[in-house]
């Protein structure tokens, strides 16, 4: 059994690394702006479908650099027909999250930490579909969810894990995999099914209690 010491070093060890590890990336994604984020993303993530992105490789310029103990899924969206759902269970590791405008700029980002009883679940939406969802909320009951406005129509979703040793790779991407981005439209609240692979703001709502 390791001394107590050992397991706090390894622990402080992991959150360190996981914050510059997060900081780091949420910087580099704009390097993917020329010409555009979203559409350089395209021929790697399908919209509406959580997509792990290959390792980077030397001389690869389409994707960013990032920390080799980093895992990171991408979900392209559009929310010109419906709100998109996101949910995940980051568990005990490390596990962050941000979104982007097409263009590579930063509107929200966030980790684990503010995971309720251990699940992420939040819905991004346009201005007019939030003030639509505002309308048809109950009066005498609080928002139960993370509404973020998107400042633009389509954009992008990053989910990132780490894998602080080799072994755990699997299981980081297993766990970054798992989460999802579905549109949920307003008038049913039902799933649509995400799009089929092709070849190519600030909180609106309240977090819940």
């Amino acid at each position: 059994m390791k001394p107590w010491w050992s397991i706090l070093h390894t622990i402080a060890l992991g959150l360190v690394l996981g914050g510059i590890v997060h900081l780091g990336a949420v910087l580099a994604i704009p390097s993917l702006t020329r010409p555009n984020a979203d559409e350089r993303l395209a021929p790697l993530a399908p919209r509406h479908v959580m997509t792990l992105l290959p390792h980077p490789e030397a001389g690869r310029t389409d994707l960013p650099h990032r920390d080799p103990a980093a895992v990171v899924a991408v979900c392209r969206y559009d929310l010109e027909d419906a709100p998109l759902r996101v949910r995940a269970t980051p568990g005990d590791t490390f596990m962050s999250f941000a979104f982007y405008t097409p263009t590579g700029g930063v509107f929200y980002a966030m980790t684990d930490r503010s995971a309720l009883r251990g699940v992420i679940d939040l819905l991004v939406v346009t201005r007019q579909q939030l003030e639509e969802l505002e309308e048809t909320d109950p009066e005498d009951e609080p928002v139960r969810e993370l509404r973020l406005v998107s400042p633009r129509s389509t954009g992008f979703v990053t989910v990132r894990t780490l894998a602080l040793e080799p072994g755990l790779q699997p299981e980081a991407e297993a766990r970054a995999r798992a989460a999802t981005c579905t549109k949920e439209p307003l008038e049913t609240g039902t799933v649509v099914p995400p799009s089929p692979p092709s070849a190519g703001g600030a909180p609106a709502g309240r977090r819940q209690d």
